[in-house]
């Protein structure tokens, strides 16, 4: 685990392109996890930085999404995409299709045991909150548990639709922005092994192989 203090989202963005070109000047098969929340302005610079270069061998999934019709206004994807998140070079995989919660978290766990099948390298972001969830795996949710790759479940004010601890440990790489003092407690807790997942859903970033944390943590 590698901790980087910076409240700079060019510096988390650049690093991330490095990795994702570094793969693809490699030959590799990308899967790229982009969040919602908090680094939606980390994954919109980074699709501006990649799209100037010629990186194709690279599909972007959400990490989880608020349930609703297609473009709704709490929607992770579309929040994502008002703030101009745009790659046309890109495989861009939705989770919100138009079907009913239970059919799209369905081809949602197809789709992602495809896409995790077919990934020479898989990156994921995310970010953590205060209660240490992390993508849509909340405190002692279902979505912990689950030995599915994807999860629905009711957490208000939405239904969720989430990858699983399942999917995260296919990963290769993980990267977590945490910005804001009411975070800090969660970074100094990831330091600590006597966590329970499912308290602390955060916890299970720790067991991919490569780990870097871009906060603006001081040490109290």
């Amino acid at each position: 685990m590698n901790i980087k203090n910076t409240s700079e989202v060019k510096l988390v963005a650049e690093f991330i392109v490095d990795k994702i070109l570094n793969q693809d000047n490699l030959g590799e098969k990308i899967l790229f996890f982009v969040t919602g929340g908090s680094s939606i302005a980390v994954g919109s610079k980074i699709a501006k930085l990649l799209k100037i270069h010629t990186c194709k061998n690279i599909t972007i999934m959400m990490t989880d999404e608020r349930f609703g019709p297609v473009g709704h206004k709490d929607s992770n994807w579309q929040q994502l995409l008002d703030k101009g998140f745009d790659l046309p070079q890109a495989r861009l995989i939705p989770i919100i299709n138009g079907h009913d919660i239970a059919e799209t978290t369905n081809e949602f766990n197809v789709t992602l045991e495809k896409e995790l099948k077919k990934a020479d390298y898989k990156i994921g972001l995310f970010g953590v909150g205060k209660d240490g969830h992390t993508a849509g795996l909340l405190p002692n949710s279902e979505a912990v548990k689950s030995q599915n790759w994807a999860c629905s479940h009711v957490m208000p004010p939405f239904e969720r639709i989430t990858i699983t601890t399942k999917t995260i440990l296919k990963l290769d790489e993980a990267v977590i922005w945490a910005q804001g003092n009411e975070k800090w407690k969660i970074i100094e807790e990831l330091r600590d092994d006597d966590i329970d997942i499912n308290t602390q859903p955060a916890q299970i970033l720790k067991k991919v192989p490569l780990l870097t944390i871009f906060t603006d943590y001081k040490k109290q």
